[in-house]
């Protein structure tokens, strides 16, 4: 028997921004399950890297898998980047860098108490955002007046690279397979707004989900990329 936990932020943890009567990723999940196979979920809407920790104070002993989706809200932090004031791209990227720098090692932290549980676990990268949403209200607040949506999109796909490369780094570094978001959310109606998974997005997940449960070999500690 298997009972899969789902840890991280909103990326599972998305229950508020599905639309009425639709299913969260959770119990997309465990309808796609065999009897007697169960999923928990442990993700917190919001959560960075340094509260997972806490997340992992509530896996159930019976446990088995453990999916994390964290770091985005970690990148999201430092939108305002982008109206930095710099004055040669060298500079540009040295603030990249400092950020990467700090992402890292709340990371690796992260891990290293997740590998604690030894449980069966698989990462996930941080999907890149949707800005050419219909629904911006989820990120109005973050973002100054009449923001240029296509050159926010470009340079968030850009930065978030950044981030995504120490999540893999990690993943090869610790032996775990990642379910790599980036080209799983390859649709717009994968967003119930810029940055949240709607009722499509979360239905691929769940299938690569249960994949991953059902045939890959966590004995062997090989990062494998899951799409």
């Amino acid at each position: 028997m298997k009972h899969i936990i789902l840890a991280g932020d909103s990326v599972f943890d998305n229950r508020s921004y599905v639309k009425e009567g639709e299913p969260d990723v959770r119990d997309q999940l465990d309808d796609l399950l065999d009897d007697g196979d169960k999923v928990t979920l442990i993700a917190v809407d919001g959560d960075m890297n340094n509260d997972v920790t806490k997340q992992l104070d509530n896996i159930p002993k019976d446990a088995t898998h453990l999916f994390i989706s964290i770091g985005g809200n970690d990148a999201l932090m430092h939108i305002d980047s982008f109206t930095e004031s710099v004055s040669t791209i060298g500079e540009a990227l040295d603030s990249l860098n400092e950020k990467a720098e700090e992402f890292e090692k709340e990371y690796i932290k992260m891990l290293t108490n997740v590998s604690n549980k030894k449980l069966n676990t698989t990462l996930c990268t941080i999907y890149n955002p949707c800005f050419e949403h219909n629904d911006m209200a989820r990120l109005t607040y973050m973002l100054p007046p009449n923001p240029n949506i296509n050159k926010l999109q470009k340079r968030s796909v850009t930065a978030l690279a950044i981030f995504n490369n120490i999540i893999f780094q990690e993943a090869f570094n610790f032996g775990l397979p990642v379910m790599d978001l980036r080209l799983i959310f390859s649709d717009k109606k994968d967003y119930a707004n810029p940055i949240e998974p709607s009722v499509f997005g979360g239905m691929k997940m769940a299938r690569i989900i249960k994949e991953i449960v059902e045939t890959h070999d966590f004995s062997i500690d090989q990062t494998k990329v899951y799409t």
